[in-house]
């Protein structure tokens, strides 16, 4: 399953795996990213380090033009990776 990204007023629902095979070929451009304020991932079963830098790269796009967004969810493999990289698993402290 391909990613998905959805806006639902200032919350960007993301869905399906965010991983080395489906990440890639996004075009984050194409995303709607003004005015997020929460980078929601209930939708998203699993992630890998690729994923880990897909959001980090919004949470860095997304500050650079305003407030941090608020990343909620906890796909599988997010917990881990985020203690390996030493990032707080909601991003709170990325970028600095």
């Amino acid at each position: 399953m391909s990613p998905t990204s959805k806006r639902d007023g200032s919350s960007l629902l993301l869905g399906g795996r965010l991983d080395a095979d489906s990440v890639p070929g996004l075009r984050l451009s194409a995303w709607p990213l003004q005015g997020v304020e929460r980078i929601v991932l209930d939708a998203v079963p699993a992630v890998d380090s690729t994923g880990i830098a897909l959001i980090a790269e919004l949470v860095a796009r997304i500050a650079a033009r305003g407030p941090r967004p608020l990343v909620v969810g906890q796909p599988q493999g997010l917990a881990e990776l985020c203690l390996a990289y030493r990032i707080a698993p909601d991003f709170s402290d990325y970028p600095d």
